[in-house]
């Protein structure tokens, strides 16, 4: 296969019609318009109509822009991170991050890559909201989703993985004992956010186990806040059990600080994601930052298997 070909009709889809690809990429028109109709005919299927003055896609033809989206945003990439070799990064680095993600991540990888990079300066806005990276010009928005983001203009690289965790501090569980099932937790003080589910005085927790289990627990919040922060410290204080994310609590169950309960019972799995735009030009800077990200989350995975590891061996 030529991948020139598929690029060709990326910049003709892209922009809406071969005049406009070529003013965009001075590429002539002839030139795209005879490449794609070579790579329809090796398809054998018609990707744009051509019935109209409109210019539009078929349905097989979206689907190819989609794809071809993503192979040339990674090309991109590809580039620049080479051309990163060759500059010193410099300038500023526009970034969106949820207020756990800062207040967890962020204090431990921030200094560190500012001291690696003393040229880069970052412009860092800490907002639960819903940041549309295209309309406020941020370079780089971190999100926690059910699933990778699909947007139009826009490309997410999966930075981690995060599922919901029920935890307790050891004075806690000596006092109420360790729960064998959920069900058990309904006699149990513990720590939730005001989004909950609520039956009168009672909220839920929906639960995942062994085989696809699933179990409703209702239960008694003694604190019920937003603030994920909070709902910890106050575990590791003995208020109660809280449901929290897992790359929150690792830190303080590798200190001994909190005890994982009910280890079979957890949540759906979040994405932890950096989205950026594939049609802004990436500076050295913003690759940079974009590829430290990357390893700083891989290496944080890698610690915490080692630490659930060793936790599993001690029991």
């Amino acid at each position: 296969m030529d991948f020139n070909d598929i690029y060709y009709f990326y910049l003709t889809a892209e922009h809406g019609g071969y005049t406009a690809a070529e003013r965009v990429s001075g590429i002539t028109k002839s030139l795209l318009s005879r490449r794609v109709a070579q790579l329809e005919e090796r398809l054998g299927i018609q990707l744009i109509h051509r019935n109209s003055r409109q210019f539009s896609l078929t349905d097989a033809g979206v689907q190819l822009y989609e794809g071809a989206i993503n192979m040339v945003a990674e090309g991109q990439s590809a580039y620049e991170s080479v051309a990163l070799l060759q500059s010193v990064p410099s300038g500023v680095v526009r970034v969106s991050c949820p207020v756990l993600l800062a207040q967890h991540h962020f204090t431990f990888f921030l200094p560190e890559f500012m001291k690696s990079f003393p040229q880069v300066s970052v412009h860092l806005d800490v907002t639960d909201r819903e940041v549309q990276i295209l309309e406020e010009r941020v370079d780089i928005v971190l999100r926690t989703r059910g699933d990778l983001a699909q947007e139009a203009g826009i490309v997410s690289k999966k930075l981690a993985t995060s599922k919901m965790i029920l935890v307790a501090s050891p004075d806690f569980i000596k006092e109420y004992g360790m729960p064998t099932h959920p069900s058990q937790l309904t006699k149990m003080p513990t720590l939730t956010e005001m989004a909950g589910k609520q039956d009168g005085t009672l909220y839920q927790w929906e639960l995942l186990g062994p085989d696809g289990a699933v179990c409703s627990v209702p239960h008694h919040p003694r604190l019920v806040c937003l603030n994920r922060w909070l709902q910890l410290k106050s575990a590791v204080q003995g208020v109660g059990v809280g449901l929290i994310p897992e790359i929150v609590a690792s830190d303080d169950l590798a200190k001994g600080n909190l005890l994982h309960v009910l280890p079979s019972w957890t949540t759906n799995v979040s994405i932890v994601q950096a989205v950026y735009s594939y049609r802004k030009s990436m500076t050295p800077a913003v690759r940079v930052f974009l590829d430290s990200l990357l390893h700083y989350f891989a290496q944080d995975v890698n610690v915490n298997r080692e630490i659930q590891t060793k936790q599993l061996t001690s029991i």
